[in-house]
């Protein structure tokens, strides 16, 4: 009984890493919407910023930092981690990596000028992002699995509210699901703009789900 919960709790403590790894890539990645004199560019995702450039590279980042959170928590709930504690340690990494981009971004700018510059890069990429109309894909299967999206959250907006465990747990898993089926749709899209489209297009929508909670 012992080793189990032991087991259990380095799983949890492997997913709240990954989580961690996660929000920090999510918050490097918010900050480069706007052009910057040097980018911390991980080597798998090189050939992004190459043909992407750096919008290309940020959505790319965000995509996967929250990807890598909706894993971590998926692990983290699969080993009987509580949502809320989750939540709370995925939100004091963010917080504590946006504090270390603000603070040694650049070193000759009074903190109060860095923390303002950091907001409104960070709120002009998410400004442009949640103002972007769903593209035109011409691609029925993509079509259809964005209409499931909006299916889903209405459906989640109602179980949210309702405040049922079980059922928001059961939404947070079809979400989840959902996520992963948008990897593989992405890679039917023929050209680098509709794939660069399709990522903001899904960054608009996992912002929209946030804020139903």
């Amino acid at each position: 009984m012992e080793n189990n919960k032991a087991i259990q709790t380095a799983e949890r403590i492997k997913s709240a890493a990954i989580g961690f790894i996660g929000a920090g890539i999510f918050s490097q990645g918010t900050l480069y919407f706007q052009p910057q004199s040097n980018y911390n560019v991980p080597r798998i995702l090189y050939p992004v910023f190459i043909y992407l450039g750096n919008t290309g590279l940020a959505v790319t980042m965000v995509l996967l930092g929250l990807a890598l959170l909706l894993f971590g928590l998926r692990k983290w709930m699969g080993h009987g981690g509580k949502t809320g504690l989750y939540a709370l340690v995925s939100l004091a990494s963010l917080a504590l990596f946006f504090s270390i981009l603000i603070f040694t971004g650049k070193k000759k700018t009074s903190t109060e000028d860095l923390v303002k510059t950091s907001e409104e890069n960070r709120q002009k990429g998410i400004d442009k992002i949640n103002a972007m109309e769903k593209p035109d894909f011409g691609n029925p299967e993509v079509d259809q699995h964005f209409a499931a999206f909006e299916t889903l959250l209405q459906e989640y907006s109602t179980t949210f509210k309702n405040k049922n465990k079980a059922e928001i747990e059961a939404k947070e898993q079809a979400y989840m699901d959902w996520s992963s089926r948008s990897a593989g749709l992405i890679q039917k899209l023929e050209s680098s703009e509709q794939k660069q489209q399709f990522a903001l297009y899904l960054a608009k929508l996992s912002m929209k789900r946030q804020e139903v909670k």
